[in-house]
């Protein structure tokens, strides 16, 4: 049902659906008394909200319908909700923003900017906490709450108990050979397992904790790959007593750090790009609306949102254009916040956009665009 913006934005085909659509941001933390009966009135508050923009009443039941309380998120939380033809077709926990009124849009297209802006940037990644005896993997995603995929690898516990010592039937040193054949058959089953997740999902980082002979264990049979990926925090937190708390931290810590490693990286390809004589960066409004135009623009980059400019959204390539223009005058839908619309357009030609603190793009501009061939030459 879900459709998640990552790094290379929101998927294309919700904007090539026909039909009305309707969004809604809403708050549905449930951290105090009053909060919880705010959550309970959503439903007949956005209906509200949905017949003043004169929803269909499919459209109305099907979004009122998702707007259940956020249960086990910690506050501020919100939900986001896209309905299209009285189908929901995005539904989204959004942890970490606080919403005051609900947002609700009604159009020809969705408005996704509030999930791009929350969701742009990140990324699947892998926790495995591994022991001599198995581990457990698990797939979390950096914009999400908790964990979204779980497997288990459980060795043979009578085996190795076996295989440690079987008084008189075994020498010392055979003991330990089979000890250390069962924990080998284990790490390998537990590499297996994370290089799968790994791949399927295209997770970005894992974490590696545990007991240390097994971590160097299952380290050492990652595939290629991944070894590059891989951060091993000095944690067992498969016994008694382990901190998770500590733990959790330093997870989080591994997160914000690829994500902060992509936002240098960002602004050093728009350092590079910028300094040579054929400029493969577009700088400022103008010249990002121009390389969407020409489905030149590969990554549109936001610094400051563009809230106060607005644009025509067309219904075929070129997909934008700017208010005062006279062409495609044939293929105008109309006319939303420049958001919107550049976010559509980024969408509709393969493009990503990622959303940036201010002062990450140079001479103060507040958005950019880095640009599949260069300014004045045509693609091949």
């Amino acid at each position: 049902m879900a459709s998640r913006a990552g790094s290379t934005g929101i998927d294309a085909s919700l904007y090539r659906r026909d039909g009305a659509w309707c969004t809604a941001l809403v708050d549905v933390s449930l951290g105090t008394t009053a909060a919880r009966e705010a959550v309970d009135q959503l439903p007949d508050t956005v209906s509200r909200l949905l017949t003043s923009q004169q929803a269909g009443p499919s459209d109305i039941a099907a979004l009122a319908g998702a707007l259940v309380p956020a249960e086990g998120y910690s506050s501020p939380v919100a939900r986001f909700v896209a309905v299209n033809n009285g189908e929901v077709v995005v539904d989204e926990i959004i942890s970490g923003i606080a919403v005051g009124a609900p947002e609700v849009d009604c159009g020809p297209f969705p408005n996704l900017v509030p999930l791009a802006r929350a969701r742009g940037g990140q990324f699947p990644y892998v926790v495995a906490e591994v022991g001599r005896d198995g581990g457990e993997i698990r797939l979390h995603h950096s914009g999400y709450e908790g964990w979204t995929e779980e497997r288990k690898v459980a060795g043979d516990a009578d085996e190795a108990h076996h295989a440690k010592k079987v008084p008189g039937r075994y020498s010392e040193a055979a003991n330990q050979a089979n000890t250390e054949e069962v924990w080998r058959r284990n790490a390998e089953e537990i590499a297996v397992q994370i290089d799968e997740l790994a791949r399927e999902n295209y997770a970005r980082l894992i974490v590696l904790a545990g007991d240390v002979k097994a971590r160097e264990l299952v380290g050492s049979r990652l595939a290629e790959a991944n070894r590059a990926n891989v951060r091993v925090l000095d944690q067992h937190t498969r016994t008694g007593g382990a901190d998770l708390a500590l733990f959790a931290q330093e997870v989080s810590a591994c997160v914000a750090e690829v994500l902060a490693n992509d936002i240098r990286d960002l602004a050093d390809k728009v350092a590079n790009r910028s300094g040579t004589g054929r400029r493969n960066v577009a700088f400022g409004f103008d010249e990002v609306v121009q390389a969407l135009q020409q489905s030149q623009a590969e990554t549109v980059i936001v610094a400051r949102y563009q809230d106060d400019e607005s644009l025509m959204a067309l219904s075929a390539e070129p997909w934008l254009a700017a208010e005062d223009s006279a062409d495609h005058s044939e293929l105008v839908v109309g006319s939303w916040p420049a958001p919107e619309v550049l976010l559509r357009a980024t969408a509709l030609t393969d493009g990503a956009i990622r959303y940036v603190p201010d002062g990450v793009l140079p001479h103060g501009v507040g958005i950019a665009a880095l640009l599949r061939w260069p300014t004045g030459d045509m693609p091949s």
